[in-house]
This record gives C-alpha cells, sequence and structure tokens, in this order.
C-alpha cells in the first residue's frame, strides 16, 4: 500500500512539473517574440496538454497524479502525518490550501480528458462564488492577504535557499550539484512573485466586490509584461517558471515521500 501511494505522490509532482513547463516555455516563447506562445495560467496550460498526441490519455495521468497529490496533502496535514507532525497551524493551513488548488486543476483535467467542459480556472469562479455567502467579502480579504504571505513566505525561502521539507537542500547538492538547487531557488521566488501579484488581485477584487478583478497567474504574467522592460520580466518569470517545474521533476525523484 506504502509503495502505491509512494508512487502517486510522485506522480503528483511529475504533474506539477509538467503544468509548470508547459506555462513556462509558452511565456518564453511570448517573451522571445517566437511563434506558437501564450499567456497562460495551470489550468490552461491542461488545453494544450489536451491538443497533443495521446493528449487524453496523459491528461488522465495529471489527473490522477494531482488528485493523489492534493488528497495527500490535505490528509497529512489534518492528520499529522509524517513531517506535517511537526508543522505549526499555519503551515498546515497552507498545505491544504495547496491542496484544494492543485485537487481543482486535477478535477479539471479529469473532466477535459473525459470529454467534459473544464471550466474556468484561476480564482475568478471560486471569488464570484465566495461573494454571496454571508461574509463573504471578508473571507476572500483574508485570503488574498493570506495567499501574500505566502507568496513572500516563498521569496524569503529562494533567498535563504530552503526547500521544502521533504526534499532537503543539501541532500539534492549532495546527489546532483549546486546547480539543482540554484533551479530550485530560482523556481521557487519567481513563483512567490506571482503568488504576491495573485493576492494584489484577490484584495482588490474583495475591495471592489468584482470578481473579475481576480486574476490567476496568466494576469500576474501579463501585468509583468506590461511595464517597462516587460519582455524582459516576463522573460524572467517565464524561466523561473519552468525553473520550478523542473524543481517539481527534481521532486518527483528525489523527495522523502
Amino acid at each position: 500500500m506504502k509503495t502505491t501511494i509512494d508512487a502517486l505522490v510522485r506522480l503528483g509532482y511529475f504533474s506539477k512539473a509538467l503544468v509548470y513547463v508547459v506555462m513556462g516555455v509558452l511565456a518564453l516563447l511570448v517573451a522571445s517574440g517566437k511563434r506558437g506562445g501564450r499567456i497562460t495560467d495551470p489550468g490552461g496550460t491542461l488545453y494544450v496538454v489536451l491538443g497533443q498526441p495521446l493528449g487524453n490519455t496523459l491528461l488522465i495521468l495529471v489527473a490522477a497524479g494531482l488528485l493523489t497529490y492534493a488528497a495527500w496533502e490535505i490528509l497529512r496535514a489534518v492528520f499529522g502525518w509524517g513531517r506535517a507532525a511537526r508543522d505549526g497551524v499555519g503551515s498546515r493551513a497552507l498545505a491544504c490550501i495547496r491542496g484544494f488548488f492543485y485537487g481543482a486543476i486535477g478535477l479539471q483535467a479529469m473532466k477535459l480528458a473525459i470529454g467534459l467542459r473544464g471550466g474556468e480556472s484561476g480564482p475568478e469562479p471560486l471569488v464570484r462564488a465566495a461573494l454571496k455567502w454571508p461574509l463573504g467579502q471578508w473571507l476572500i480579504l483574508a485570503a488574498g492577504v493570506g495567499v501574500g504571505i505566502y507568496g513572500a513566505a516563498q521569496l524569503i525561502d529562494a533567498i535563504k535557499g530552503r526547500l521544502e521539507s521533504d526534499l532537503d537542500a543539501s541532500t539534492l547538492r549532495g546527489r546532483l550539484g549546486d546547480w539543482a538547487v540554484q533551479v530550485a531557488r530560482g523556481g521557487i521566488g519567481a513563483r512567490g512573485v506571482l503568488l504576491v501579484l495573485l493576492a494584489f488581485g484577490i484584495v482588490r477584487a474583495a475591495l471592489a466586490r468584482r470578481a473579475s478583478a481576480a486574476g490567476g497567474f496568466d494576469t500576474s504574467l501579463v501585468i509583468l509584461n506590461a511595464l517597462p522592460q516587460g519582455g524582459l520580466l516576463l522573460g524572467a518569470a517565464a524561466a523561473g517558471v519552468l525553473a520550478y517545474g523542473i524543481y517539481q521533476l527534481l521532486h518527483a525523484r528525489y523527495a522523502d515521500v
């Protein structure tokens, strides 16, 4: 049983890697002015995967991996399995949020693979629904602040060279060399920047009570592209997203599940 769970969780890391690698490559093509590029979010990359040879089969594998990974993150945070037993309430809450995020992408992948509409991706549909709840505006505002704090924490982790708890930096450096740790740091830092920009959108949507103001990672990349020297900023962010995908591949191979 443990071997099966281990394999499925590693498939989850591989699925995350595929999503971010595709997202990063597409954005790099836009930044370099090459044909075939597009700015999209993790959910949008599923449509690109679907259009490839054996796309349905690949999406089923991606869905299985992401759904298993999501369930694993949530269950070990709730029940304190493994390293989660040493985590604080904040870390466990972030693990649950991470699990729900990738679970939603996994469900979207499964729907697309079996021929159903995948639905909207990004935070906008969730914000639209939450605005109808009692105290929904305040819940959205709190979520936006939480995402911003998480993004800032990712930036600090990147600066300090601190990886996730199941993949020790010294172990990774010893097995592959320092380049692997530097790639991981670049990926974590880039994702942190995108999360901070994402948080601003969610907070803005809560204050304005307008779901369309809550953009996803694609909106964060568009914002960078619109700034002065936007092509360079987009290229750097895209390279960082690609590095994060490589980091997830390293997780799939070397994580202590």
